[in-house]
């Protein structure tokens, strides 16, 4: 397929990105010169941060990135709704959704139309959220990414999940699915908006040659009689969210995608023992996983509440 058609569908296909913010300061602009050549309008959407954040949004200057500013932190289904209902309203068929501190490789976007686009039409009309293959930035030698060399491959592959950034969604299906839940907050919210895209008989794709360096934040590893050993190290309130978010998901998507509700289960398996061997902090982190079920059965959702 030609680069003139590649360009072609992105003209017809016009994407705004939405982008949500919370303390990232200059980083932003990692995030947003990657990929605002490739989409026609960035939405910013800031989740209360602080004054040196704010300070440096209020320096851009791009007549196609456009800055919403949230007094407080709404949590990031919130911040997302704010940008795709600006999307909608815009009249855009497509948002991609991306988190801060991630950065697309620059042809990402137009490997995912043309894949798409490959797609008989009577299988695409179901496909309405593609998803790039993720790079974690601290595999990239030196973290220059625009020295990263990856698959060429068209190919694609069904999926039932994936995380948020990078998720190229078509607008209409807000309208028929809903839009991202807010009383989640934090945590679980893709997963949440994936599994109810395939409760309706919608189709996600994530595509080979399509990439977006993501930062996975605090993941760390140690050797245990030679064996790699990787946890999380989350924070004991991301603890809270995780918890309290993955039983809701658990409990109410049991009977779209049991496979992936039984691999989650072994993984909160997994990470408790893994916090209780190795990571710091951990009586404060099993008493927030502990807090994080009891809100559950409670029904308190929503942020924090001590």
């Amino acid at each position: 397929m030609s680069s003139n058609f590649i360009e072609w569908v992105i003209i017809l296909d016009k994407v705004c990105t939405i982008i949500v913010t919370y303390n990232i300061a200059e980083d932003i602009f990692k995030c947003l010169d990657a990929i605002k050549t490739q989409v026609d309008e960035v939405v910013i959407v800031d989740n209360g941060s602080n004054s040196k954040t704010l300070e440096v949004l209020d320096s851009i200057k791009d007549s196609n990135v456009k800055v919403i500013k949230n007094k407080v932190n709404l949590g990031i289904a919130a911040a997302l709704n704010i940008g795709v209902e600006y999307a909608i309203e815009k009249g855009y068929p497509w948002v991609i959704t991306l988190d801060h501190d991630s950065e697309a490789e620059k042809n990402m976007v137009a490997s995912m139309f043309e894949i798409y686009n490959s797609i008989p039409e009577s299988e695409r009309e179901n496909v309405v959220s593609i998803f790039p293959t993720y790079v974690e930035k601290g595999y990239i030698n030196g973290n220059d990414i625009s020295k990263a060399n990856y698959t060429q491959s068209k190919e694609f592959v069904y999926v039932n999940e994936e995380i948020t950034s990078g998720n190229l969604v078509k607008t209409s299906v807000f309208t028929k699915v809903g839009k991202f839940e807010e009383k989640l907050f934090i945590d679980y919210v893709d997963h949440d908006f994936c599994l109810r895209l395939i409760e309706h008989g919608y189709k996600l794709i994530q595509c080979k040659n399509a990439i977006l360096f993501h930062s996975l934040g605090v993941s760390k590893e140690r050797y245990i009689l030679g064996k790699r050993i990787e946890y999380t190290n989350h924070s004991p309130l991301r603890r809270y969210y995780i918890t309290r978010n993955r039983f809701y998901v658990w409990n109410k998507y049991n009977n779209v995608d049991k496979e992936y509700i039984d691999t989650d289960k072994a993984c909160f398996r997994n990470e408790t023992i893994k916090i209780i061997l190795f990571e710091a902090n951990k009586i404060q982190k099993i008493r927030m996983i502990i807090k994080g079920a009891r809100d559950f059965r409670r029904n308190t959702f929503g942020s924090f509440k001590s």
